[in-house]
């Protein structure tokens, strides 16, 4: 069985459940943006739990998709000294979905998902109250194409707003997750693109 190598972007997802690899066999590289200072204290304590095969990396330099290119030669990097490794991206942007296809036209395994419980296969994901899912999915068709949130932060307010105390922050979390992992929304260049209609 292949090792591996989790490489998690920072910017474009903070809320990591780290617990839920725990009892697998991975590294873990999180990329922290230059100005990215606070870390909740619940990640730091989850990462300890890795000891070794945890990693930090704080990029250096801001920008437009300036952690996206520090991920790109990381991963550049690490496929060049380990091909039989299998590398995932953790991060809800299509944009790395270009190098992801020609690292595997290289014969090294090498994907992006959308959240960590990816990594579980489907028999391990949590299981998501369809209500939920039809009172979200429902809600967002009837906005107007235009009018739909535009960005990860917008479209979790929403959804918060909607739900009303129905939902916890991590139920709200799941379903936003679950829409990205079934390709009914995606993002890239840090915009929301829907499939809904």
């Amino acid at each position: 069985m292949s090792k591996k190598i989790l490489l998690i972007d920072y910017e474009n997802i903070q809320q990591i459940d780290l617990s839920v690899i725990e009892d697998i066999d991975i590294q873990v590289k999180i990329f922290i943006g230059k100005s990215q200072n606070k870390i909740p204290f619940s990640l730091v304590a989850d990462a300890q739990r890795f000891g070794t095969n945890f990693e930090w990396i704080k990029i250096d330099g801001n920008g437009s998709n300036a952690l996206d290119f520090h991920i790109a030669y990381y991963l550049g990097f690490l496929t060049r000294i380990d091909q039989k490794s299998e590398y995932i991206i953790l991060s809800k942007d299509k944009g790395f979905d270009p190098i992801v296809r020609y690292v595997e036209k290289k014969k090294i395994g090498c994907k992006r998902i959308n959240s960590i419980v990816e990594i579980l296969g489907t028999q391990k994901q949590p299981s998501i109250n369809p209500a939920h899912m039809t009172k979200v999915l429902d809600n967002l068709k009837k906005i107007d194409k235009a009018k739909r949130p535009r960005k990860r932060i917008t479209l979790h307010k929403h959804v918060i707003s909607l739900v009303k105390g129905l939902m916890t922050e991590k139920e709200v979390t799941e379903v936003i997750d679950e829409l990205f992992i079934t390709g009914l929304i995606g993002e890239e260049n840090n915009r929301l693109q829907y499939n809904l209609d």
